[in-house]
């Protein structure tokens, strides 16, 4: 065991409390008391003193070059890890993504990127990573929001159809850990362009897709297809993972389209998991939400 943040701060909300002070003798206390000989043992708890908090303090700012007198360990959870390198040795104690605000966009097979009044050609599975704040227009007609990364990246390997008013449209990485989907969302409320949901055909996902700003409608194959995919290599655990939480609002819902795809999937008690659109022998078409 070392010092890390998770001990730094555990250390931080205890000093706040007034001294002396009895904690539980976890294992983290127990690595500071026997490595740094902190405390005095009673029992299962440590009794910290004034002069331990000094005494700690020091070692932390020593050990890690954070002072816990000026910095706290939030602030330090909202920096960049460029900014944290000026409160502490360890850039990547910043609590803030590396590729916080920032996007991943594409177009779709044989269409040019249109952005910032300029165009960019790029590869087959290729992408650009930008900065929302670099985002000052976009030229396409709409944006397609794809849900799962694989699909995003080989986008060129599924059939789509889409009506002539949304034949161009941005392509967009829904976000993950790395890509944030409230960035995303910060780019919808930015821009007024009309949004396709390309997702899972799940329940949680059926929620989302109604969720985003100025939604229009979502990417699916057939009720038919779907139907027939369903028995065949249809998920029956997530479909009973997701049933609890999305079951009273898919009930609830007044949107025809996922009324009917809700209807088919509690049906067949299964779900559709987007990545098998890569190998699918069938066309993905738009859905207009409200018909």
């Amino acid at each position: 065991m070392q010092l890390n943040k998770s001990i730094i701060h555990m250390v931080e909300t205890a000093f706040k409390k007034q001294l002396p002070l009895l904690v539980p003798l976890n294992k983290s206390w127990h690595f500071l008391q026997q490595e740094y000989n902190i405390g005095t043992l009673q029992g299962t708890k440590l009794k910290l003193s004034s002069s331990d908090k000094a005494k700690l303090i020091a070692i932390i700012k020593l050990e890690t070059g954070l002072d816990l007198y000026s910095t706290s360990v939030k602030q330090l959870s909202q920096a960049h890890r460029e900014q944290a390198l000026a409160i502490t040795y360890n850039e990547k104690w910043a609590g803030k993504a590396v590729k916080t605000q920032r996007l991943a966009l594409k177009t779709l097979p044989d269409k040019i990127l249109l952005l910032n009044q300029k165009q960019y050609a790029l590869p087959t599975s290729g992408h650009i990573d930008l900065s929302l704040e670099q985002l000052t227009s976009i030229e396409h007609n709409c944006i397609l929001i794809v849900e799962n990364y694989r699909c995003f990246d080989q986008i060129h390997r599924i059939a789509i159809h889409l009506p002539q008013q949304y034949t161009n449209p941005l392509v967009l990485y829904r976000g993950d850990d790395d890509y944030s989907e409230r960035t995303l969302r910060k780019l919808l409320d930015k821009f007024t362009l009309p949004v396709i949901a390309m997702f899972d055909i799940d329940l949680h996902s059926l929620l989302m897709a109604m969720s985003f700003t100025r939604a229009v409608g979502l990417m699916c194959m057939s009720l038919g297809e779907l139907e027939n995919l369903l028995v065949t290599k249809g998920n029956a655990g997530l479909y009973a993972k997701q049933l609890p939480a999305c079951q009273v609002a898919l009930n609830n819902t007044e949107e025809p389209i996922i009324r009917c795809l809700w209807r088919l999937l509690q049906y067949n008690q299964k779900v559709w998991v987007q990545e098998h659109d890569l190998n699918g022998e069938y066309m993905l078409r738009f859905m207009e939400f409200g018909d």
